[in-house]
């Protein structure tokens, strides 16, 4: 199926797309297909085709599920799909990998040649007792969003969503952030014992991957997995405590100095929110809209002055690639899904009218900006998007570039204290990125087949207690803090973390050139994404002008970057 025949309506499916018998007969021709090293460049076009709408349609049914988890219907589909059609595919894939990789006097182009690596890689590792599994491990995950997505915060009477609450965090009333607090962790407590009961099966999901693999952890098989090739367990670890040393202390300091200006005592659980800045001088929160449609107004106005080119594909996102509102059974999360055969993004959150809001917008449009450059110069889909190590780069990246212009949102007045929340945010972030892989590096390699709940809300809450040691949480009860540990991505995308802390030095590396000469650092911006998957990540670090580096050297430069732009 090509983009001109997909049905108009992007999330739109045909019965036939849900099931195997729909794909199988293009993968047994391509099986059957006499292929030569002539051959080889039409018959990839062929398999990336097939490729290209099986994502696709997984893609839609995941989208459908988050929008409405509440929706029977699009939960089975996705379930059934899962079930049905992607242990075949998973196959199917493989027995196309083996027919290509045996093919003898075949050298792959140069811009094949990091895919065919990988898919040399992939036919190693796969393993058959894991097809089925990985549609458990898959369902598991679902049910997260399902149990979150209904989850609901009673304050003042009214249902909030969680977004809605968490956006009250940032009140100038320090009562009142106290009273939503307890309503967000009364909130929590409700849906724990699921999400606790949930977590223990995909951990022992997750060990069974690895042993079918005849690995003996989970880190290692998604070091596989995701072929990580460019830096060891150890770099990560060597990451954590170049953090506790460099970052924390600042951090600390940053945090501090905001309760000393606000005549604060200590700062509680409710006076530091990852999404919402406490304001120094006590103002309240920014409000730069109301409706989500004032918000795509404010993003048009932003990219358009920022790039005409990047304007124009952001139009093309407010023609039915967006939903931004927060609702009732809609998943918290904010992301950016590829829809490969239309070669275009779709960007799913929940925004409440909150500065965050806006940053997040621009950061998910960076997201959606990588995919349209690499669909676009692309074609096979083994080579669009990028390693996930450079992937937050262009996201991250578009929260800076876009500063200058964000005189769309707010008042002249107010623009510097957004510039600085910006700048507080990549020290404060540092912090938490380097907890959450912390705990997951020990929770995957330390811990054994009979591992409680109470040794990860344990775990979380020595390295809360190390990670962000500015925090008063006597007289309180510290089971809320142990179990910050769930979160989204420790359900969802194990593993998955570290890497926005690795890109946001990148990003740093483009804001700071783009100071200095925007149309260039654009120009170089644009070509490093239409790369996709085509070069290592250390080549793509170096397209944006930036190196891929993560150690506490290149740490410490990021923070004196940092520090000098914040007294700037």
């Amino acid at each position: 199926m090509t983009a001109s025949s997909w049905p108009t309506e992007p999330l739109a499916l045909t019965a036939p797309q849900l099931r195997w018998a729909h794909y199988a007969p293009r993968f047994e021709t391509l099986s059957q297909a006499e292929l030569t090293p002539a051959g080889v460049p039409s018959w990839l076009m062929d398999w990336s085709a097939v490729s290209q709408e099986l994502s696709q349609v997984e893609a839609v049914l995941s989208l459908r599920a988050d929008l409405n988890t509440a929706d029977a219907q699009a939960q089975s589909e996705l379930a059934d799909f899962r079930a049905e059609v992607s242990p075949h595919a998973r196959r199917a894939e493989q027995a196309l990998r083996r027919k290509l990789l045996s093919l003898p006097d075949y050298t792959p182009a140069p811009d094949f040649a990091l895919a065919y690596r990988r898919m040399r890689d992939e036919a190693a590792f796969y393993c058959e007792a894991n097809a089925e599994l990985l549609v458990k491990h898959a369902a598991q995950m679902q049910r997260h969003a399902a149990i979150t997505g209904a989850q609901l915060v009673t304050f003042e009477g009214a249902s909030l969503t969680v977004p809605e609450a968490e956006s009250l965090l940032g009140s100038a009333d320090r009562v009142r952030r106290e009273q939503v607090w307890q309503a967000m962790a009364a909130a929590q407590g409700e849906v724990r014992p699921a999400l606790n009961a949930l977590m223990l099966e995909l951990i022992a999901t997750r060990r069974q991957l690895a042993l079918n693999a005849g690995l003996d952890e989970y880190r290692t098989y998604i070091w596989k997995q995701l072929d990580r090739v460019d830096y060891t367990p150890q770099d990560c670890l060597d990451f954590h405590a170049a953090v506790l040393s460099e970052v924390v202390p600042l951090a600390g300091e940053l945090m501090r100095g905001k309760a000393r200006q606000l005549g604060l005592g200590s700062l509680r659980p409710w006076d530091y929110s990852r999404r919402t800045s406490l304001d120094a001088q006590g103002r309240p929160p920014l409000r730069p809209f109301q409706t989500a449609g004032e918000l795509e107004g404010i993003a048009q106005r932003v990219f358009d002055a920022l790039d005409p080119e990047l304007g124009a594909q952001f139009g093309v996102m407010r023609a039915g690639l967006l939903d931004l509102a927060s609702r009732p059974n809609k998943m918290s999360h904010a992301y950016c899904q590829s829809l490969q055969v239309l070669g275009t993004p779709f960007i799913v959150m929940n925004v409440v009218g909150t500065s965050s809001d806006l940053s997040v917008l621009l950061h998910e449009m960076g997201h959606a900006f990588h995919f349209f450059a690499s669909a676009r110069a692309q074609p096979l889909i083994w080579n669009r998007w990028s390693p996930i190590e450079f992937v937050e780069v262009p996201s991250m990246a578009m929260e800076y570039l876009a500063l200058p212009y964000l005189g769309a949102a707010y008042l002249p007045t107010e623009l510097e204290r957004v510039r600085r929340e910006q700048l507080e945010g990549s020290i404060l972030f540092l912090p938490w990125a380097a907890q959450m892989d912390a705990f997951q590096h020990w929770l995957y390699t330390e811990t054994g087949p009979d591992v409680a709940v109470a040794d990860l809300d344990a775990k979380w809450l020595e390295l809360d207690r190390a990670f962000h040691p500015w925090l008063d949480w006597s007289g309180l009860d510290e089971g809320v803090r142990a179990g910050g540990w769930q979160y989204y991505h420790i359900f969802h995308t194990p593993f998955y973390y570290l890497e926005y802390a690795m890109c946001s030095l990148g990003a740093l590396d483009v804001w700071r050139q783009a100071q200095d000469d925007l149309p260039a650092t654009l120009a170089r911006y644009k070509a490093a994404l239409s790369l996709g998957n085509t070069v290592s990540v250390p080549e793509l670090y170096r397209a944006v002008g930036s190196e891929f580096r993560f150690d506490g050297e290149r740490l410490r430069r990021m923070v004196a970057f940092v520090t000098a732009q914040l007294g700037a």
